[in-house]
């Protein structure tokens, strides 16, 4: 059986550790100063494979597409929520740029690129991101 895929975010903490809120403003900021990342207009539609239904997430404002060079395409990948994280989805093939366009975009909001447990996030046997 397939593994699922695992959801990573983009976190920023306070002074104590707590979670802090990355406002819609600030996310729309730092994706407007990053070449190769667009603020996505609409909702997202994805057909599950196995049943053939199209599913319709909506956008709130906040997903954003990054520019895939290997199929020349936009593609929606980073998905701003109202509690003040970023999530989007560990890639599959170590060539999927998410990693270190997240990890830019984290920069510039002063946060982290976590995984599930809200841990640094780390590449299956990496020391460090």
């Amino acid at each position: 059986m397939k593994d699922l895929v695992r959801n990573l975010h983009i976190e920023r903490q306070d002074a104590s550790g707590r979670p802090e809120t990355i406002t819609l403003e600030e996310w729309t900021g730092a994706v407007e100063l990053m070449e190769g990342v667009r603020m996505a207009k609409g909702d997202a539609a994805v057909t599950n494979p196995l049943t053939e239904q199209v599913v319709t997430l909506p956008n709130r404002g906040g997903d954003a597409e990054i520019f895939r060079e290997d199929c020349h395409k936009w593609l929606r990948a980073l998905f701003w929520t109202p509690d003040g994280m970023v999530r989007f989805a560990e890639p599959g093939m170590a060539e999927d740029p998410i990693i270190p366009v997240a990890s830019k975009l984290a920069n510039t909001l002063r946060a982290h690129v976590c995984d599930e447990d809200g841990k640094p996030y780390r590449k299956a046997g990496s020391q460090s991101l």
